[in-house]
């Protein structure tokens, strides 16, 4: 046996397993999150949509249903629910007319700085056992993990 076959071997063999770890903690911040931002009514993934057409104004329907591995019926009710309450607008693309793009209006400005106000806290609550070099080889590796998930 190689020792890349032991390796591996070895990976397999670890519990509990590592996307088990991933998930869980996944769910208590993502727990945490939901409940402070109820009292914006935003959901978590309402949040995040907010906060990646906030970073990448312009992005389509399609695009975040890729990086939220949904369909885009899904993302495109969540995206439709943002615009009703007037976080977001939808207008087509200079270059594909049949493409939406999707940008924050001065409401969803306002809207993503108060939730971004209570990410911040939830995560450097949560995060808090970590030291910073910990911490930024999480980021790193997690980085490295979505990168090969999105297939690239």
């Amino acid at each position: 046996m190689s020792s890349d076959d032991t390796g591996h071997h070895a990976r397999h063999l670890a519990r509990p397993r590592t996307m088990y770890l991933l998930n869980q903690a996944n769910q208590a911040i993502r727990s945490q999150l939901e409940q402070a931002l109820r009292g914006l009514s935003l959901t978590g993934i309402q949040y995040t949509v907010l906060a990646i057409v906030g970073s990448r104004d312009g992005i389509s329907s399609a695009e975040l249903s890729r990086r939220f591995f949904v369909t885009p019926q899904t993302m495109n009710e969540i995206v439709t629910g943002l615009e009703k309450r007037g976080l977001l607008r939808r207008e087509a693309s200079a270059e594909n007319r049949r493409i939406l793009t999707a940008s924050l209006t001065t409401e969803g400005e306002e809207m993503l700085k108060a939730c971004d106000a209570i990410a911040d806290e939830i995560e450097a609550a949560s995060l808090k056992g970590l030291g910073e070099a910990d911490l930024q080889e999480l980021r790193r590796i997690l980085r490295l993990l979505l990168i090969d998930l999105r297939g690239g």
